[in-house]
């Protein structure tokens, strides 16, 4: 998806874009609008070494938004789907497989801190700017 927004700030190889709301946003969820808000401020990735004030094309990469959910939803269920199995066959005390579900989902949200940080460099992971206009 494109979008177009104006940079209001720039930081190393990143920049801040002000994104107006416009009719289509009530359908995609990309952005994720709130009801009250006009615009948004996304940061991406400045792959033409844009300045603040200029406008500018961004595109948003939708295997982000995937990769994101399955990432946040779907490994959590899993976890707690493995803990189960496990310990139903194995430790056979449903406290302990509570506390080890638990164990596993916070240990999988360290995990996952680490993972955002490498995906956050990657162009193909983040929004980039794509032209200036």
């Amino acid at each position: 998806m494109i979008e177009e927004g104006v940079i209001t700030k720039t930081d190393g190889d990143f920049a801040t874009v002000k994104i107006d709301k416009n009719e289509q946003c009530s359908k995609c969820g990309m952005c994720l609008f709130p009801e009250n808000v006009n615009y948004i401020e996304l940061s991406v990735k400045n792959t033409i070494n844009a300045k603040p004030d200029d406008k500018v094309l961004i595109e948003k990469n939708e295997n982000g938004k995937l990769l994101s959910l399955f990432l946040i939803f779907f490994v959590p269920l899993l976890l707690i789907g493995l803990s189960t199995v496990l310990g139903l066959f194995v430790i056979k005390n449903e406290l302990s497989i509570l506390l080890l579900s638990v164990f596993l989902i916070v240990m999988w949200f360290f995990v996952l801190s680490f993972i955002d940080k490498k995906l956050s460099k990657k162009i193909n992971y983040t929004a980039k700017i794509i032209k200036k206009i």
